[in-house]
């Protein structure tokens, strides 16, 4: 009889102590945990932007966990291969507030190449030279010398599976990522030498979709520079054979429906850090393209970070807010307050901090009015430069996610949820553990 109650004893001690431990499973703890969507909480105070991400507003905020994906790959696009550059971002967490005027959008990535503030040549890094190859065999050179001469690049030969063309990739991406590969020609990415100093800017960029569609697709994929265009000579004769057109398609803006508005941080040129940083701070070239000279003048004496503006719809890609468009066509002509829109950045530990601060209220046309109460749709994009990630090539948001103003002050603990399916789980657990129980000990009365 003595064994019996030990017996039981022991077993009841087991079953009470797997009981403790799924209570203390499911019992909701103090964590920091992501909501269902980004959420931008009503806050007192501004950003610091020589030290983004340690103003005191942002602990009581939780991040949110944007998982990202490469941009050209099969998932994304209808093309025969993923690039293995491309995607090289595994996620970056969002957080979300404002002060009544101001938003602020502060971001977090991993990046074990180290910062890039860009290497030299241009404004934005290097010539973009990209890198093909023949996964399956040495590369074919004929199709390689008829692509070139038809955009007028040149190329050099790295060995006889690797090239690079020397020049930008922009009029022929279609022709590299769809044409290319069945004639035994890849894009492997952009060609990177970090020893001799040819290696590309970080980039993060946010993009704010202000069309009225559900659902929008084919955020940041921002497609090709040059729509409807006709590839010319032999080449086209074999994009025609091949594809059935030598009209380069998949090109224009990036959205099914509406347009968008982009901000981009790029560090190499909007970083106070950056090579080509005092491009901007040129006081003679920012007042000769239509900015405002006061606006110029008080940026070039005391420089922050900012970001710029870009707008993107079904047609293409378009600078915001500078006279000529420095890398794609002008939207709307010369606009006031380019310097207006703050960005602070700092690299430590592996990992990039970037804050981006944007007037609530529009500050030029083709760009983002955000109301209190709303929810937009949001996606992302970033860029590892020492990688070979830059232009078409990068990390982005799979679909948009939404983002609430929320009229709330952040929440004083960030509470974890329990989704009702593992509540659910728990309890049955709970109740066939009692019920063994009970079995059990009528088994062994029945043996006394």
């Amino acid at each position: 009889m003595m064994r019996i109650g030990l017996r039981l004893t022991t077993i009841l001690a087991i079953v009470l102590v797997i009981i403790v431990g799924v209570l203390a499973m499911v019992y909701p703890i103090p964590l920091a945990q992501a909501p269902s969507g980004i959420v931008a909480y009503k806050v007192v105070g501004s950003a610091n932007l020589a030290a983004p991400g340690t103003e005191s507003f942002w602990k009581e905020i939780p991040a949110y966990n944007v998982s990202l994906v490469p941009n050209l790959s099969t998932q994304m696009l209808p093309i025969s291969y993923n690039v293995p550059t491309s995607g090289l971002v595994p996620y970056v967490l969002v957080k979300a507030a404002w002060n009544g005027t101001d938003i602020f959008i502060l971001l977090e990535w991993p990046d074990p190449y180290g910062p890039s503030y860009a290497g030299p040549a241009s404004i934005a890094g290097p010539g973009h030279w990209p890198l093909v190859y023949n996964p399956n065999g040495p590369l074919n050179m004929t199709f390689l010398k008829l692509l070139t001469s038809t955009f007028h690049k040149k190329y050099f030969v790295i060995n006889a599976s690797y090239a690079v063309i020397k020049g930008s990739p922009r009029p022929m991406e279609y022709v590299l990522a769809y044409l290319a590969p069945h004639y035994g020609v890849y894009f492997y990415g952009y060609y990177v030498n970090v020893t001799s100093g040819h290696y590309y800017p970080d980039r993060a960029a946010i993009m704010w979709y202000m069309g009225s569609q559900q659902n929008p697709s084919d955020c940041m994929n921002i497609g090709a520079g040059h729509p409807s265009y006709q590839i010319p000579g032999e080449l086209g004769q074999l994009a025609q054979a091949y594809l059935g057109t030598n009209v380069v398609e998949y090109t224009g803006g990036s959205l099914s429906s509406g347009a968008a508005n982009i901000w981009e941080w790029i560090s190499g040129a909007t970083d106070p850090q950056g090579d080509n940083f005092n491009y901007f701070t040129n006081v003679t070239w920012d007042v000769e393209n239509g900015i405002d000279p006061a606006a110029a003048q008080q940026f070039a004496s005391n420089p922050h970070g900012f970001f710029i503006n870009l707008f993107d719809n079904q047609t293409g890609l378009y600078d915001v807010g500078d006279g000529g468009g420095i890398w794609y066509p002008n939207a709307t002509g010369p606009e006031p307050g380019y310097f207006s829109e703050y960005t602070g950045a700092v690299y430590e530990n592996g990992y990039w901090m970037v804050e981006f601060v944007g007037r609530l209220s529009a500050p030029m046309p083709d760009t983002v009015n955000l109301m209190p109460g709303q929810t937009y749709d949001v996606a992302f994009a970033i860029w590892f430069g020492k990688a070979g990630e830059t232009s078409w090539d990068k990390s982005i948001s799979p679909s948009f996610i939404p983002l609430t103003i929320s009229t709330s002050s952040p929440p004083s603990h960030a509470a974890s949820v329990i989704p009702t399916a593992v509540l659910t789980v728990a309890i049955i657990g709970i109740m066939v553990a009692i019920v063994a129980v009970g079995l059990v000990y009528y088994s062994i009365r029945r043996r006394g």
